[in-house]
């Protein structure tokens, strides 16, 4: 009676192994959690840092300085550009604006600003030394040299990354056509964890199983005294 109660209690505890590995198989895979993506949006000040990089600063300051006319990619004053503005700011020309007119608040903005992210990767500019001379020469419009000789450095640091030119004095060179924009695409999420979660379960339970057969024939066949 003894030995039929304990293999009662080996089989059972067999099936319950089997029903746990069984239940862990079925489960769900698990979701690792992914931060969202925050929006881009244009209109909103690049950080600076407390001790920024030339490159950082060029950025903040191109923000500042540079992006309401020549655009947040240098694409220039274009309609779509000017589309992310409030509805009161998206027409420049408008009275009271920057249309050149007396009684206009802001100075005047010719009807077509031109890119700066262009094909032949500003040439015209054979150094970043130039570049920068020419923006402290003529920029901003309304003030030309209102910021310092360093600051107009790290502007031009920033227009030649946007240009994929190099950082030191060379003459770029030009591609025929402007190369396209990569689009990196993340993997799916935890995409078969499922199957190789529930592989070493399914082995344990099956090496179980195996072992309560073997125990159940050797004790059927265990002669009686």
């Amino acid at each position: 009676m003894k030995t039929i109660h304990s293999l009662l209690v080996v089989v059972l505890g067999g099936f319950a192994l089997l029903s746990i590995c069984a239940f862990q198989a079925d489960l769900p895979p698990v979701q690792a959690d992914v931060t969202p993506t925050p929006t881009y949006d244009p209109l909103v000040e690049p950080p600076l840092p407390e001790h920024p990089t030339e490159l950082e600063l060029g950025k903040n300051l191109y923000w500042h300085w540079c992006m309401p006319c020549h655009g947040d990619v240098g694409q220039g004053l274009t309609d779509e550009f000017r589309g992310v503005w409030e509805p009161d700011h998206q027409n420049c020309w408008a009275r009271g604006c920057h249309a050149g007119r007396k009684e206009d608040t802001g100075f005047p903005i010719p009807t077509v600003v031109p890119a700066i992210v262009i094909a032949d990767k500003l040439a015209q500019f054979p150094s970043l030394q130039a570049l920068a001379d020419f923006l402290q020469a003529t920029h901003p419009p309304q003030h030309p040299g209102i910021l310092q000789t360093d600051e107009y450095h790290a502007i031009a640091a920033y227009v030649f990354t946007m240009n994929d030119r190099p950082l030191e004095d060379s003459t770029p060179t030009a591609l025929p056509t402007p190369l396209p924009t990569s689009t990196m695409s993340l993997p799916p999420s935890n995409q078969g964890l499922s199957a190789s979660t529930s592989t070493p379960f399914l082995v344990v339970g099956g090496a179980l199983f195996l072992i309560i057969i073997l125990i159940l024939s050797v004790a059927m066949r265990k002669p009686k005294l």
